[in-house]
């Protein structure tokens, strides 16, 4: 698997991979969906998994930027609401119930 690739399943988009000819990003084209990030071994499911750029307004009006992969929080652990910085994974706990 190309590293271009392994970035690209970075569900939160934090990870991007840069063409070193051209400097443009490597971005995959994921079709418009939400989901959410199944952790089995923990049996928990974590944030949303937010895909192919759909975008994000805050209750208070506030656009973020259009991004093709984001994650969200529902935990209200979060410093970066409403994107999951994974202060969940401290909580053995969690959110949510079981997958």
């Amino acid at each position: 698997m190309r590293n271009g690739q392994l970035v690209g399943n970075c569900p939160s988009g934090r990870l991007i991979a840069v063409d070193k000819h051209d400097g443009e990003s490597i971005e995959p084209k994921p079709p418009h969906s939400i989901g959410l990030v199944e952790d089995p071994a923990q049996k928990r499911s974590d944030p949303l998994w937010v895909r192919g750029g759909i975008p994000l307004v805050g209750a208070n009006g506030q656009a973020y930027e259009i991004r093709n992969r984001m994650t969200l929080r529902h935990c209200g652990k979060s410093e970066n609401k409403p994107f999951c910085n994974g202060a969940h994974a401290a909580d053995p706990k969690g959110r949510d119930g079981p997958v």
